[in-house]
Order: C-alpha cells, then sequence, then structure tokens
C-alpha cells in the first residue's frame, strides 16, 4: 500500500468492497413513508447512520513504527509513507521529510471503532481503535481467574463474584471504606470475598506461615490496570481479649496490592502479610479487623499534558 493514496482520494474512489450488495451492516436506517418517513430523517439527523466494516489493519498503523496511528498524521513527499506524528521528523532520515497533513484521514482515525476484545466477558463497547489498548487495560469486564486450586474458570469481577457464591459457596462481604470491620474467617478455608461500596472486589487470604498464620489481602483486577484503576490502603489487625498479661495485639497496615489471581491466591508470606501467632486464634476460626481506605477514586490519576514518544513494535 502506498500510503499517500488514502490522503488524496475520496471515499468512494477508494473503498472496493468485497462483499455482495447486502452485507454492509447498517444501523440507524429506518423505512417507511408519510409522517414515519419525515420522523425516521429527523431521527437520521441527529444519529449518523454507522456502518460495520472490514479492512486490513495495516492501513491504519504507522508505515515507520508500526503502532496504531493517531491524529495528527502525516504523509511523506516522496513516497507517500504515512505515518504518525511522533515519526514525523525521523521519518526524513530514511524518505523525506513528513510534512503533508492528512486531515481527511484524522477524521477516519478518529471515527474506526472497534469491539472491545472482552465482549465475551460483558463489555458491550466499541471503542476508537487507536484507544483499544488502553481502553482494554482499564476494561470493567478484564478477566481475572478464581483462586481456588484446580478451578480453571475465568471471567470478569462481576462474573467470579457469581461463580465464588455458585461453584464455591464463598459469598462476599459488602464493606464501606474508611470505618473498620470485625469479620470471622474460617480457617479450613485459603480464601475469602470482601466487596466494596464501587464494586471492587478484594481477597483475603490465609495459609500456615511456620506456627503462624499469614494474612494477606489483594485487589482482584487486572495485573495492567494501570494508576487509572483505584488505589487502596489496607490495616488488617488481631486483638487478643482484654486482661491477658502476653501481648495482645498484631497489626499491618500496607497499599493494597492488585492481582488477576492467574497463579491463584497469594501464597503464604509473599508480598505484604499479617503474620497471627497461634494463640491469637479463636479455634477453627480467625477475628480479623479489616480497615479498607479508598485513597484515590477510579480516574483519578493525573494525566501528563506531553506527548510521551512511543516504543516500536513488529506487527504479528
Amino acid at each position: 500500500m502506498e500510503g499517500g493514496e488514502m490522503c488524496g482520494k475520496s471515499v468512494s474512489e477508494e473503498v472496493k468492497p468485497e462483499w455482495e450488495e447486502g452485507e454492509v451492516l447498517m444501523q440507524g436506517e429506518g423505512g417507511g413513508g408519510g409522517d414515519g418517513g419525515a420522523a425516521t430523517a429527523a431521527g437520521e439527523a441527529m444519529a449518523p447512520v454507522q456502518i460495520d466494516v472490514r479492512m486490513d489493519v495495516a492501513l491504519l498503523h504507522c508505515q515507520a513504527c508500526l503502532l496504531p496511528l493517531k491524529p495528527p498524521v502525516f504523509k511523506c513527499e516522496a513516497a507517500g509513507h504515512v505515518v504518525c506524528c511522533f515519526c514525523r521528523a525521523g521519518h526524513a532520515a530514511l524518505c523525506s521529510r513528513a510534512g503533508t497533513h492528512c486531515g481527511e484521514l484524522d477524521a477516519v482515525l478518529g471515527a474506526a471503532k472497534v469491539p472491545c476484545p472482552y465482549k465475551v466477558f460483558g463489555c458491550e463497547r466499541y471503542v476508537v481503535y487507536h484507544g483499544a489498548a488502553d481502553h482494554q487495560r482499564a476494561c470493567q469486564c478484564a478477566p481475572c481467574s478464581c483462586p481456588e486450586p484446580g478451578c480453571v474458570f475465568v471471567g470478569s469481577r462481576a462474573m467470579l463474584l457469581d461463580h465464588f457464591a455458585a461453584g464455591h459457596q464463598r459469598h462476599a462481604v459488602t464493606v464501606r471504606y474508611g470505618r473498620p470491620w470485625n469479620l470471622g474467617f474460617s480457617l479450613s478455608r485459603r480464601w475469602h470475598v470482601l466487596v466494596g461500596e464501587d464494586r471492587s472486589v478484594f481477597l483475603v487470604s490465609l495459609g500456615p506461615l511456620g506456627a503462624a498464620t499469614a494474612v494477606s489481602l489483594v485487589c482482584v483486577r487486572p495485573d495492567g490496570a494501570g494508576e487509572a484503576a483505584p488505589q487502596f490502603r489496607c490495616k488488617l489487625s488481631v486483638e487478643r481479649p482484654a486482661g491477658d498479661d502476653k501481648d495482645n495485639l498484631v497489626l499491618m497496615t500496607s497499599a493494597v496490592s492488585s492481582s488477576a489471581l492467574s497463579t491463584g491466591a497469594p501464597a503464604p508470606g509473599q508480598g505484604m502479610f499479617l503474620a497471627v501467632p497461634q494463640e491469637l486464634l479463636s479455634g477453627d476460626t480467625l477475628m480479623l479487623s479489616v480497615r479498607i481506605d479508598l485513597i484515590r477514586p477510579a480516574g483519578g490519576a493525573p494525566k501528563s499534558a506531553t506527548p510521551q514518544a512511543r516504543t516500536p513494535r513488529r506487527m504479528q
């Protein structure tokens, strides 16, 4: 493909569909006559007709770094290569300076949308192609794994909660942020589930660590959720009834880490954990005080106004 051809021709000249007439899926079309037809025309004036098409994905990638094109895009005068703004200056050393701005292609790139790759897990959004990777990292339907050994279930966090209840009889306990909750956890079960007021899912893991019991808490979400995801801190403590001469409190505070549970529940002693001595246990039950604080809500991370350089990669 000569990248400049898309910038110099109209859509009707460039697009040569391979399908038969009637195979293009139109969204927003209406029919009928009289007043019904007028109403349909008025509706279409407000909502543009959209179509589902198939095209070579290479047309949406920079011909220098091979990453998805994002407006503004440019064309070099020598061979018509279409490049992104990051590769515009460096392209001169390989071919010629990419000095022609392709405004028409900017409009196409801003409108080219693809379904979220996590549609099978419940996401129904269509996202701009060059922003699909960012959406994928933050998608609320991104899959996580069941922590139960031998269980191969994978699903969104909402699907996981249903699976925990139906498949493992583990019903989640709902907690509010910013206050302690005194909860009893059975030591015969290695993991237990909490749900925050914003529907964030937390896994409390228990396991033997020498003569003690290791307790940890993680937020269940994709490992690449990034800074746009909500950030939490937790405080875990176990207290002995008053009146005992021995030490009667163990306590831990830390930031809450994230895990997609792809390798199961965290192993005892992995990451930040609270070590609870045997004498602080109540038979087969661990009475644990849990406090989770929401430090930063979803989307609260500041975004840099300076464009970041992109690392080239090979297309598969």
